[in-house]
């Protein structure tokens, strides 16, 4: 007997819901941060709550709203000395991994600031890595270039077809400073996993955990700092 119409329009919007459910979830945080040695100093960093980085850091004394513009260093790549997830990557995979992760921060963060080439009384300084494993003390010969998020991303689409157990999941270390006289203002370290189904129709894409982890960073980078700057420490 057929089902009626109704039954058929209620189960297929119960479809919908789940898979916009579940593209929230398309990332989690990892159960452990490792330190990559990108970062100079750890000892200031805390374990960070349920909606935070695994690790950060967030100087309480420090005026946000005084800070209108963003220099941004080139990303970086810290790979572990051994059994490197990163070091499986050919370097064309590598550069477009990069290039993605630095068009998306500039994408979210300059609906805020301003983005220049030079320090300045009212300038953030933003260096971020991508990184691998504890102990990650081998940087590799790749930094990220300047691309519209549009061209990063059909790099990614397009260019890269290797495979890898790194696909999965993703690291980070970030901290911002004050580009004239080198104080930290905020440091992180995190490290996301990728969910099994994303709701995105994106099953067969094998880099959608590391792009939606950029993603959420970035994002998640973008809030953080227009909290600040409204005095929600």
């Amino acid at each position: 007997m057929k089902k009626p119409l109704s039954h058929v329009i209620r189960f297929l919007i119960g479809m919908c819901v789940l898979m916009l459910l579940s593209s929230c979830a398309s990332t989690a945080k990892s159960r452990d941060a490792a330190k990559s040695g990108f970062l100079e100093n750890y000892g200031q960093l805390k374990v960070g709550t349920e909606d935070q980085a695994q690790l950060i850091y967030i100087d309480s004394t420090v005026d946000f709203k005084a800070y209108k513009k963003i220099l941004m260093d080139p990303i970086k790549v810290y790979a572990a000395e051994k059994d490197s997830n990163l070091k499986k990557l050919s370097k064309e995979e590598i550069q477009a991994l990069v290039n993605y992760l630095d068009a998306t921060i500039r994408e979210n963060l300059k609906k805020d600031y301003t983005f220049v080439d030079a320090p300045g009384t009212d300038v953030m300084r933003l260096r971020v890595a991508i990184t691998d494993a504890e102990d990650s003390n081998v940087t590799l010969d790749t930094i990220s270039s300047i691309l519209p998020i549009g061209i990063a991303l059909n790099v990614i689409q397009v260019g890269i077809t290797g495979k890898s157990s790194f696909v999965g999941e993703a690291g980070i270390e970030a901290e911002l400073i004050d580009s004239q006289n080198g104080k930290r203002l905020i440091a992180a370290v995190d490290r996301r996993v990728g969910a099994k189904y994303t709701g995105k129709f994106d099953k067969f894409n094998e880099w959608h955990a590391v792009t939606d982890s950029y993603d959420y960073w970035a994002q998640r980078m973008q809030t953080r700092l227009s909290e600040l700057r409204q005095g929600k420490k």
